[in-house]
């Protein structure tokens, strides 16, 4: 078998043009960083997910303390809530309590109790406005039966108040006519000692009965003063005095 020789255009000659390379020491070689990628796919979970870092396990302070911190809040919070729940409660129990029973029957849920109470408020609303016109005419015709009954009875004390007449008479002598009912509290003996008192001496005394009154005429003079001279008797001031006595009740 015949070997095929072709003839390089270029010349070489091993012994004389081969030239020795100098040698890099080890330090100066460069190597792939391959710590990095290695560690990003030795991280790479097989599935395709990636994994949550670990917590950190070590003893921090200031961590435990955030972490108390909020268990506190969430304690207060609960015991917060709970007493909020259990005062609600508390006021529906008693809003139940003040409704009718007609209001709550058939009515179980809290929301049909709250549209029942509104319905009961409005009703006794109404009637508290009807009490109160009510009330305003009562006290209006209580007015107007006191003034009715004020107004006879000043008329039955007029009728029943005495009236004194005076006069002179016969130069110095005085007549004094009274004329009072038979329940009079006010006794003829207080308008005797009344003229008494003026000065004057009573004569003589005349009663009469005409229906439900008395007339009484009396009979009276002024005494003499020392100097032997009668006083003056003013009649106009002596009918006043004798007008106003006061009334007693009789024994």
């Amino acid at each position: 078998m015949e070997m095929f020789n072709a003839e390089s255009p270029f010349s070489f000659d091993v012994g004389e043009d081969l030239v020795p390379l100098p040698s890099l020491p080890s330090s100066s070689v460069i190597s792939p960083p391959l710590d990095n990628y290695g560690n990003r796919v030795s991280q790479k979970p097989k599935n395709g997910r990636r994994k949550k870092p670990l917590p950190n396990t070590c003893n921090d302070d200031g961590g435990d303390e955030n972490h108390d911190e909020q268990k506190k809040k969430k304690i207060i919070h609960r015991d917060v809530e709970r007493q909020r729940r259990q005062e609600m409660s508390s006021l529906y129990t008693t809003l139940r309590s003040l409704l009718p029973l007609e209001y709550l029957k058939g009515k179980r849920s809290i929301s049909d109790h709250m549209q029942e109470t509104v319905s009961y408020i409005q009703h006794m609303q109404r009637r508290i406005q009807q009490l109160k016109d009510k009330r305003g005419t009562l006290r209006e015709l209580a007015s107007q039966t006191t003034v009715a009954i004020a107004g006879t009875t000043e008329t039955l004390n007029s009728s029943e108040r005495a009236s004194a007449v005076v006069r002179a008479k016969d130069g110095i002598g005085i007549q004094v006519v009274l004329d009072t009912a038979t329940k009079q509290r006010l006794p003829l003996s207080i308008f005797v000692q009344a003229l008494v008192s003026e000065g004057l001496e009573i004569l003589n005394c005349i009663s009469n009965r005409l229906n439900e009154r008395f007339i009484h005429t009396i009979e009276c003079q002024p005494l003499l003063n020392d100097d032997g001279c009668y006083p003056t008797i003013d009649v106009s001031v002596l009918q006043h005095k004798l007008a106003n006595l006061e009334y007693y009740p009789l024994d």
